[in-house]
């Protein structure tokens, strides 16, 4: 039989009967008697992504050697392109998370080179214990003739269990005559974080 609600003994209980009608599965919702707004306690129409901010260089970098990208670095809202939510917060390069759960991180670097054979390279770093110590966990590598430009691109799943202690930075490694591209216009050299599910 189909399911039904039955009211019940007018102290603001309802008895809903299964498909089966079976007694011992019943179950019982409980109104009170008073004037007032139910709500649920958990978002049942949530889904989707929890949020998404993008990241991009905004100056060339060509400082050889190894060095954390610690400036030029802002939101990036050009034409049509938008970020939803705030959930990552970046200073001097460090990029802190406001919300532990599961994210994707999806790097890409554009360089070019005035030196045949120079590389210009990308490290992703990450750390769970503020920057105390740290560790490699991803890496693009662009290697050209003089003149010549490239792009790479890195995607990593991070799970952040530490809002305090969970961060990631991004470290560039150039020989002479490599230049890592940043613009204020076109993205060449980007950041994105997409939330994807809560612990």
């Amino acid at each position: 039989m189909p399911g039904q609600i039955k009211i019940d003994d007018g102290a603001g209980n309802y008895t809903i009967l299964t498909n089966g009608g079976s007694l011992g599965s019943d179950k019982t919702i409980t109104l009170p008697n008073t004037t007032g707004t139910m709500a649920l306690t958990s978002d049942i129409s949530a889904g989707g992504l929890k949020g998404a901010q993008k990241y991009k260089l905004t100056a060339d970098i060509s400082t050889t050697g190894t060095n954390d990208i610690t400036t030029n670095l802002a939101l990036s809202p050009s034409t049509i392109e938008g970020n939803y939510g705030s959930l990552i917060s970046e200073s001097s390069g460090i990029f802190s998370f406001s919300e532990t759960g599961y994210y994707l991180l999806i790097s890409t670097a554009g360089s070019t080179n005035n030196t045949d054979n120079s590389y210009a390279q990308i490290y992703i770093q990450a750390s769970d214990d503020n920057f105390s110590s740290s560790s490699s966990i991803g890496r693009i590598t662009n290697r050209m003739k003089s003149s010549g430009h490239s792009t790479g691109a890195f995607v990593n799943i991070l799970h952040i269990t530490d809002t305090s202690n969970d961060k990631v930075k991004f470290q560039t490694d150039i020989t002479s005559g490599g230049i890592i591209e940043g613009s204020t216009g076109i993205g060449f050299t980007t950041f994105t974080f997409l939330k994807l599910k809560d612990l």
